[in-house]
């Protein structure tokens, strides 16, 4: 285990590692910054300045590297909270989309606001003209993530790997590790649902303004109907998509979105390797789970000696409509 903090004052490294307890890791998938947490004694540190880099390891594996951005103290102890780059990603801007791609837009992005880039697919699909007024840059890029899928049924990640951004297909982002049954699992709880983002009526329109209408392409699945009820999701397209361009989009809304949600959250050994949006196998014979799910928020916990992590995962979902 090593924690280094390099002071933004002075440019000097210090070796955190043997006072610092109470080691915290936080990452979710597409849904902001990683958060990283720290505690060590008043009487064998000091308040270190705000912006001061932060670099963690644990068995020899890059776990965080980000920023300091708020120390708090009381008589005995010191308190840390760090963010990695995407926390200046919360920044709100006004951006037109011109047409390009989501490999090209996350780019701007990263651009504009001097951000550190890695390792980015080619996303390939070319996205519609779209002025985002007023909007944090993770909203435009989780909103063309999203526009990406339903274009294409490609489902990208982007987090900050131990100081780069990177942006993947969340498919291969999937660990060679199972979780569950005599494997690394202390506890579970599962859910199933069709109450929160459940939809099996798509109903997908675009106006037309040189003829003065709006048109719509639907798109059912009359067996879940029976089943569950008419649950319909609306969606106004801001491109200029011909009929068939329209039906395609209506399917692929309907393929995401047709299908009960699906929870699980473990309690585990820990492995430095899992993060927001890694794809894990779970095998738990008490619920009938033999499949492979994505984790959509994870915690890990550090000492000297032990390493836990407590996950929240996502079966099934936009992962699904991925063409094969």
């Amino acid at each position: 285990m090593e924690l280094l903090l390099e002071n933004a004052e002075v440019g000097k490294v210090l070796d955190l590692t043997d006072i610092a307890e109470k080691i915290k890791f936080q990452d979710q998938w597409n849904n902001g910054t990683a958060k990283f947490c720290f505690e060590y004694p008043a009487q064998v540190g000091d308040m270190y300045p705000n912006g001061s880099v932060v670099r963690f390891k644990y068995a020899n594996a890059g776990i965080f590297f980000g920023y300091l951005f708020t120390t708090s103290q009381d008589k005995s102890t010191y308190k840390c909270t760090c963010y990695d780059q995407l926390r200046y990603m919360k920044a709100s801007d006004t951006v037109m989309r011109k047409k390009m791609t989501l490999t090209q837009f996350v780019n701007l992005c990263a651009a504009n606001l001097q951000l550190r880039v890695g390792k980015f697919d080619n996303t390939e699909l070319v996205l519609d003209d779209y002025l985002f007024d007023g909007k944090t840059y993770l909203d435009m890029v989780y909103d063309s993530i999203k526009e990406n899928l339903l274009g294409n049924g490609y489902y990208y990640t982007l987090y900050d790997n131990f100081g780069a951004l990177d942006l993947r297909d969340t498919l291969d982002l999937r660990l060679p590790l199972v979780l569950g049954d005599y494997s690394l699992a202390t506890d579970f709880e599962y859910s199933k649902s069709i109450d929160e983002d459940t939809y099996n009526y798509v109903k997908v329109a675009q106006d037309n303004k040189d003829a003065g209408v709006r048109n719509s392409y639907c798109a059912e699945d009359v067996g879940n109907m029976k089943r569950w009820g008419k649950l319909m999701f609306y969606h106004k397209s801001s491109g200029n998509k011909n009929e068939a361009q329209l039906a395609e989009l209506a399917n692929n809304i309907l393929a995401a979105k047709n299908r009960e949600t699906q929870t699980l959250s473990i309690e585990a050994i820990g492995d430095v390797r899992v993060r927001g949006g890694s794809g894990i196998k779970v095998e738990i014979a008490e619920a009938g789970l033999d499949l492979w799910a994505v984790v959509d928020n994870v915690t890990h916990e550090f000492t000297r000696s032990i390493h836990t992590m407590k996950l929240n995962l996502i079966i099934g979902g936009p992962l699904s409509v991925k063409s094969t």
